[in-house]
């Protein structure tokens, strides 16, 4: 009966320290934008032909954008 407790005691214990697999959210940033739409700015000028505009703001990095 003893060695039953011990038992199910471990596998509580292992149970709460079982680490979860990362969500898709804290993987990192990714988009669908292609090579030069990722490059960071901080003007429009540093952006080219595909991604003409540089958007970003307070909580996001400012990179070139449609």
């Amino acid at each position: 009966m003893r060695a039953l407790a011990i038992f199910i005691i471990t596998l509580l214990l292992l149970e709460s320290l079982y680490l979860v697999e990362c969500s898709q959210r804290d993987r990192g940033r990714r988009t669908k934008n292609p090579f030069p739409c990722k490059q960071l700015c901080d003007n429009d000028g540093q952006c080219k032909d595909p991604c003409p505009k540089c958007r970003g703001g307070y909580w996001t990095p400012y990179e070139c954008a449609k």
